[in-house]
């Protein structure tokens, strides 16, 4: 009897030691897209409970392909949209403690407005990712948009390296007429994690460019 719960106790433990681990690197496995489809749950229940009282609505909030991307959400209104690919993936150590962590972004619409890239944060804690906060590609750039007097910008999240999210912004004049039309760029710019406050905190920002509209070439704009 002894020996039979011995072999018990060996089974479960390889069993339990050979699930699915974090790979510290690049990777997406098991564990990043059961991520993500727990952030898509989370998501279409917190919708169901927006339009809770439109039924009509809330039988439309389903996951639906859409070229190369996955839309969870009702049409012309609050959307959340995924690519199909690993490409909403992005690792690596956010909060320096030599563990990667993980960003899903997503293409995010509220009504008829113009969409805004949203990155949800997940920190590597054990065999799992723990959501850490959210941020919206927008309103992380909104403090660069005062001091520089434009009106908005666009946070392009690249990669995530030594600790700091790394990408590029495109920004908006005031003078634009489109909402498309964005003629001002930052080629690099990095964010480092306040795990404190849970905000997105710029560390660095290379030069603001403006495309000349004569040449189409970005020049450097001094800003006052």
């Amino acid at each position: 009897m002894r020996q039979l719960k011995l072999i018990v106790f060996i089974t479960l433990t390889f069993l339990v030691g050979c699930g699915p681990k974090i790979k510290n690197d690049a990777s997406i496995g098991t564990i990043e897209k059961k991520t993500y489809q727990s952030l898509v749950d989370k998501l279409t229940e917190d919708l169901k409970r927006k339009f809770g009282g439109n039924m009509y609505q809330n039988e439309k909030i389903t996951a639906i392909e859409i070229g190369d991307g996955i839309r969870i959400g009702i049409p012309n209104g609050t959307t959340y949209t995924f690519m199909k690919d690993n490409s909403k993936f992005i690792k690596g150590d956010l909060n320096n403690d030599k563990l990667s962590d993980l960003v899903i972004r997503a293409d995010y619409t509220e009504g008829r407005g113009q969409g805004v890239k949203k990155y949800f944060l997940y920190l590597q804690k054990g065999d799992a990712y723990e959501f850490f906060g959210e941020s919206n590609a927008d309103a992380l750039v909104a403090e660069n948009c005062r001091k520089a007097h434009l009106l908005t910008g666009i946070f392009n999240l690249d990669s995530i390296a030594g600790g700091l999210l790394v990408g590029n912004t495109i920004y908006q004049g005031n003078h634009e007429n489109y909402y498309t039309d964005y003629s001002y760029r930052c080629d690099t710019e990095k964010y480092k994690l306040d795990t404190v406050t849970k905000k997105l905190v710029m560390v660095y920002q290379s030069d603001l460019l403006k495309k000349n509209d004569t040449t189409d070439v970005y020049e450097k704009v001094e800003i006052r």
